[in-house]
């Protein structure tokens, strides 16, 4: 590893020498007009051998379009004349006669006069095959089965052709008579089907009328009959080949062999962009030159054309490397000329350049023995030229340099002590400071720095503190929103963050709030993080939730005799109505019911009153919200499924655990859960939703949403007074309960109600432990 970086240290102190420098210059200088020369001269015979290339394929392209699309035409011709041959006509017409006399093919032929109709026909047909040398059967058709009637292949004779009904609409609607490249189950061989109609003629007047009675088919070998045709072009070399294609969507399918592959016709498929452009056979006019990747994934440079007549693609390609093989050895023989020119002038420059450097060189080694502090140090002049000059006012600087240094030294004792000293006033008010105040690296958080409060906060001495990040002696619930707030102060500069608890060594929990902002002092950047203890602001707070409660009280008091005057107004002027007819038995009966009625009202008055104002037992320990969230549903699964509640539940997995009494966070689930239902008497949705509260900091929440009546704007601050209800037999005391409940949990309810779209209730716990007033 050192001798790397001794080389290292060598071969960049030799690119600073000014020898090397000079002779880079004169390289630079000499060799770039060489090779601007050679590059131009390159770049123009690029162009032309690149242009010749593409013209030639480009004609290439043009040629076999031309070539193919006459080949077609000439067959277009062949089968026209095939199918107007008037001996032909009346031959067929003659045959096909006794063929439905003898109602078969083989009881026509075991006849003397079938037989040699058959047989002349035969061999007419046989003749006209061999003048088309691309043939490989001729064959008639019965216009009304799609029967083989005559053809040059006995094995297909009978047979009855699937696509005669094909034939004829192309025929009746003037289309083009022919059948794209396709495999031939009749031939079994690749090519296409061109066909014609045969009109039943005369024998004697040798007339045409207008039946039509069979169809000519001539099935042609592609391969044997347009191989030849598309792969015979000048200059082809050893990988220039013409593909035929038909698109199939995004693909093209080709039509014929490949020069590389003997058996890819109509078996083998690419995508199209892979070759030619997207737009290629959708757009008539889209036609071109360009490199692309074959079917082999080789480069190759692509012409592609369209014959619009049968939907065919035509592509004449040469592999790049091929192809542009000219441009490759000009390209050698440029880079040999200049490689060639360039190592004589660096000989020369070499030469030139030691000669001009040498006495630089003193000057160089002078100004090395001053910087390492020898003053006294002259150089001497050997020349009256400019390195003369230039050793003269180097001595006369080191002379000055030798008489200002003594006064130099003191002014930077001086200033070292002054700087001394205001860095030991900053430390004592950082030390002094009321508030714990921690310096952290900006890219770790790692604690760097911290004054006597922040011991004191966290029970760690400033050297135990440095081995720790500053989330380290937070507990574990409000570690996660400190991390956020280092990435805050890192992004924006600065960030606070209130309720935040510090952990002391011994455990004990102290509340906080953060203040932190990013310092730059040069190159390194730190965070500067303070932290204020807010315990007797959470104290006052308390005493006002206090006084709030006691405020409570009053209200309960009129609540109460409000609630409970009623039943028993009731119940009195029953009793003087019984005292007035004692002998109206069935009267009295009823007026009993009434009475245990009224009784029973202010029983559940007086027990839900005690719950509101007395003292609860509670079994604080840590629970799964989601667990308390499922038990409470079971509670009242079944009024859901009695109205047809829809239930939709999306309980957040990972929340950390609350730490509270199960039984009661679960009775405050229930009581919002059954106002709910009450509110969607008619059916609706009843959403439930647990995750990380929005309304207070260090706390998780469950969100019950209905698809309800709502609650009107003007009643929704009072629905938590105590017998405050908007129901026919309701207490009022429900929501008060909840409320007190989730209040000694030091958690919060938070109510959203739209009316006549639903309500959403938020219950927040906080997941930190808590002391439960009761």
């Amino acid at each position: 590893m050192m001798k790397n970086r001794t080389w290292a240290k060598s071969l960049v102190g030799f690119f600073k020498s000014i020898k090397v420098k000079l002779i880079c210059y004169l390289i630079l200088m000499t060799t770039l007009p060489i090779l601007i020369v050679s590059s131009t001269a390159y770049n123009r015979g690029k162009r032309a051998l690149n242009e010749k290339v593409v013209e030639k394929l480009t004609s290439i392209a043009d040629l076999k379009k031309a070539q193919l699309s006459n080949w077609l035409q000439e067959r277009m011709v062949d089968i026209g004349v095939l199918s107007t041959n008037k001996s032909l006509e009346v031959s067929f017409s003659n045959l096909l006669y006794l063929r439905k006399a003898f109602h078969t093919i083989d009881r026509m032929k075991e006849s003397e006069i079938g037989e040699v109709y058959y047989k002349r026909l035969s061999e007419y047909l046989g003749k006209l095959k061999e003048k088309l040398i691309y043939c490989d059967e001729i064959a008639i058709l019965d216009v009304e089965n799609g029967e083989t009637v005559i053809s040059t292949m006995e094995s297909n004779i009978g047979v009855i052709d699937g696509d005669y009904k094909y034939y004829l609409d192309v025929l009746v609607n003037n289309g083009i008579p022919l059948k794209d490249v396709h495999y031939s189950g009749y031939t079994k061989r690749i090519g296409m089907t061109l066909f014609g109609i045969m009109k039943r003629t005369d024998p004697i007047t040798m007339e045409e009328t207008e039946i039509i009675n069979g169809i000519v088919l001539i099935r042609v070998n592609t391969n044997d009959a347009i191989g030849a045709l598309l792969q015979d072009w000048p200059g082809s070399g050893e990988t220039g080949e013409t593909l035929l294609a038909r698109r199939d969507g995004d693909r093209l399918l080709f039509l014929n062999n490949t020069r590389h592959l003997t058996d890819a016709a109509l078996k083998m498929s690419i995508p199209v962009k892979t070759i030619v452009p997207e737009s290629f056979m959708l757009d008539d006019e889209e036609e071109g030159i360009i490199k692309a990747l074959d079917y082999r994934g080789l480069e190759v440079l692509s012409a592609f054309r369209y014959i619009p007549q049968l939907k065919w693609g035509l592509i004449v390609k040469q592999d790049t490397s091929e192809a542009f093989q000219p441009i490759m050895e000009l390209k050698d023989q440029v880079i040999t000329l200049a490689i060639v020119s360039v190592f004589v002038i660096v000989v020369i420059v070499f030469i030139l350049a030691h000669g001009i450097t040498q006495p630089i060189l003193q000057l160089v080694q002078g100004a090395n023995a001053i910087g390492k502090g020898n003053l006294g140090h002259r150089i001497p002049i050997n020349s009256e030229d400019e390195v003369g000059i230039l050793a003269s006012e180097f001595n006369k600087m080191a002379e000055k340099l030798e008489e200002s240094y003594a006064g130099l030294e003191q002014k930077i004792r001086e200033r070292t002590a002054q700087l001394r000293e205001s860095e030991g006033k900053y430390r004592e008010s950082i030390n002094l400071a009321n508030d714990a105040i921690f310096t952290l690296d900006a890219d770790s958080a790692q604690i760097v720095d911290s004054n006597k409060k922040a011991e004191e906060l966290s029970g760690y001495l400033k050297d135990e503190l440095r081995q720790k990040k500053i989330w380290d002696i937070v507990p574990e619930y409000d570690r996660e929103k400190t991390r956020q707030l280092w990435m805050v102060i890192n992004q924006t500069g600065s960030g606070m963050l209130d309720n935040v608890d510090y952990q002391h060594a011994d455990g004990r929990l102290t509340p906080t709030s953060i203040s932190g902002s990013a310092i730059e002092y040069g190159k390194r950047k730190t965070i500067q993080w303070i932290c204020r203890d807010i315990t007797e602001r959470k104290r006052m707070e308390l005493q006002l939730i206090q006084a709030e409660r006691l405020a409570a009280v009053g209200e309960l008091a009129a609540g109460v005799a409000h609630e409970v005057n009623n039943p028993l107004g009731g119940l009195q002027n029953f009793v003087k109505m019984m005292k007035k007819e004692p002998g109206n038995i069935s009267q009295n009966l009823e007026f009993l019911g009434l009475m245990s009625e009224g009784l029973k009202r202010i029983e559940v008055i007086v027990k839900q009153l005690m719950a509101f104002s007395r003292p609860y037992s509670t079994h604080m320990s840590s629970h799964s919200l989601n667990e308390i969230v499922e038990n409470s549903l079971r509670f009242v699964d079944h009024r859901i499924k009695e109205l047809g509640i829809r239930l939709e539940k999306i309980l957040s997995p990972d929340l950390p655990e609350i730490y509270g009494d199960q039984d009661n966070i679960s009775q405050v689930i229930i009581n919002i859960i059954v106002n709910a239902l009450d509110s969607m008497q008619n059916g609706g949705g009843l959403i439930i939703k647990t995750g990380y509260c929005d309304f207070q900091p260090s706390s998780i929440q469950v969100a019950i949403s209905d698809t309800g009546s709502g609650i009107p704007e003007e009643i929704l601050n009072k629905i938590f007074n105590p017998f405050f209800t908007t129901k026919e037999m309701g207490s009022g005391l429900g929501l008060a309960i909840s409320k007190r409940i989730v209040d000694d949990h030091n958690g919060n309810i938070v109510v959203k109600s739209n009316p006549g779209e639903g309500t959403t209730f938020y219950v927040c716990l906080p997941v930190r432990k808590v002391t439960v007033l009761t």
